[in-house]
């Protein structure tokens, strides 16, 4: 037959860790380092914010916006007639 695998840090009767645990962890540790991606998150974020910007400036200005449209509006129908 074959020769079976050596196992590193195996558990014990006194509850110590197993191999599972470690394996998850470096796996973790693996994901958490791993920047493939984060490029566009940051691009999707900052996209984000400046909307949010826009839209709280647009109604930051609402009424200065209207009273602009108004006079210009205005402005229009007196050249025109």
């Amino acid at each position: 037959m074959g020769e079976t695998l050596k196992t590193r840090r195996l558990s014990d009767a006194a509850g110590r860790c197993a191999a599972g645990g470690l394996a998850a962890r470096s796996h973790l540790i693996a994901f958490l380092r791993d920047e493939r991606g984060a490029t566009m998150i940051e691009y999707a974020i900052l996209a984000g914010v400046l909307g949010m910007a826009v839209v709280a400036a647009i109604g930051a200005f609402q009424t200065v916006l209207f009273d602009l449209m108004n006079k210009a509006a205005t402005a229009i129908e007196t050249a025109i007639s």
